[in-house]
């Protein structure tokens, strides 16, 4: 028999989650090192007598912080949470034809097969432990 939804896609909404977490902790590293590079950057700009060299190193490291900052943020933003995957999952699999079946609103179904997804996961990680 044919699971209705596949344990792949379980895996792959658990591994999505764990790079929603990763680029939210790069977000704020980035952020911390963008803003310490501009002090540094103007700190070394307002002494004259200094070389050039460490203010065009600060700057270049400066630009590759803020592209890896927008674009860690921008992942961060696009990839959904995993009850939001979760919900995706089953609106894909549930017809009008199961809730009919079941005898309960959308809602109520969504919210179960939701919380046996949970259960099941759970249970598996607590396995591993």
């Amino acid at each position: 028999m044919k699971p209705i939804i596949s344990p792949w896609l379980i895996y792959l909404i658990d591994l999505f989650d764990d790079l929603r977490e990763l680029f939210g902790i790069a977000s704020i590293l980035l952020g911390c090192a963008a803003v310490v590079l501009s002090i540094i950057w103007l700190l070394s700009s307002m002494d004259y007598r200094q070389d050039e060299k460490p203010i065009v190193t600060c700057k270049k490291y400066l630009k590759k912080s803020v592209i890896w900052l927008c674009v860690s943020s921008l992942l961060f933003t696009t990839v959904p949470s995993k009850d939001t995957m979760y919900t995706m999952l089953v609106l894909d699999n549930v017809t009008t034809d199961n809730i009919q079946a079941i005898g309960k609103t959308g809602k109520d179904v969504v919210d179960y097969i939701t919380d046996q997804i949970d259960k099941v996961v759970n249970d598996k990680e607590e396995n591993k432990k």
